[in-house]
């Protein structure tokens, strides 16, 4: 079998579901990682935890909720049980909460919005930390998005989570630098997910574009005029945890094509 990056890495990716967190599991196998899938809900992380033993990559399911401290502990101990060490922790678990103007948006749905996103990931990087530090290297992905760099009609509330995400990812490359731990965020655009493209769906059923107009449109927009497939940008978030950006910490990576680009 011909060597992959993540060849003899033990990964933990959270929020496995219906959208990019599947791919990110099945993805993290590919490249060879021993990977620790988590979700509060078992029915589609078993969905991919078969569908990595079909093509012989080595998986645990972990059911838990990243707003439960004692869950994140025990995600990290059944981690190292399994696989004898925690190499990187993908935190890909959020919650976009209301999809409204600023001024409109339940504030107790934000702060649930921030509990996960935000308060969640701090939970499991404060669980898997020790373990890192212990061996003295490790990996911190942290999923962003470009809404917290790029305005999105009524995305407010989502991109206050992950802009706070970015600026979280920062901070800890600093602190956890001196005892070999990276932290980084891919911050993505458009990907035509399961949920993305329901959502396209209701708006053709609503009377407005049909599902191929509206990605044209998008592609239009992208330096690279096509919509970034959930594979490629799924490999370039792994990547991360790859020993070739050993010297990358502390970066908010846009990955989108060309979609927005910073100075």
């Amino acid at each position: 079998m011909t060597a992959q990056f993540l060849d003899g890495k033990s990964v933990i990716i959270t929020g496995i579901g219906p959208g990019f967190g599947r791919v990110l599991g099945e993805e993290a196998a590919r490249l060879g990682a021993q990977v620790a899938l988590v979700s509060r809900s078992a029915t589609i992380m078993d969905e991919v935890a078969r569908s990595i033993a079909g093509f012989g990559g080595t998986e645990i399911t972990i059911q838990a909720d990243i707003t439960s401290a004692a869950d994140c502990e025990r995600v990290a101990a059944a981690t190292i049980e399994a696989f004898g060490k925690i190499d990187g922790l993908v935190n890909s678990a959020y919650r976009p909460g209301d999809i409204k103007p600023v001024l409109d948006i339940d504030l107790d749905e934000l702060g649930a919005a921030f509990n996960v996103t935000v308060i969640g990931t701090l939970r499991m990087i404060r669980a898997v930390a020790p373990h890192m530090i212990k061996r003295g290297e490790g990996s911190i992905v942290n999923i962003g998005s470009q809404v917290a760099r790029k305005i999105v009609l009524n995305q407010g509330g989502y991109a206050a989570t992950k802009a706070a995400l970015s600026a979280l990812t920062r901070q800890l490359a600093s602190e956890l630098g001196p005892q070999g731990i990276r932290v980084n965020t891919p911050a993505f655009g458009w990907t035509i997910s399961p949920p993305a493209r329901a959502w396209l769906e209701r708006q053709e059923a609503e009377g407005g574009p049909t599902v191929q107009q509206s990605i044209d449109g998008i592609a239009a927009n992208i330096a690279l005029r096509r919509v970034p497939g959930e594979v490629e940008c799924a490999r370039a978030a792994l990547a991360f945890c790859a020993d070739h950006m050993a010297v990358v910490t502390g970066t908010t990576l846009d990955i989108n094509g060309g979609d927005y680009m910073a100075l």
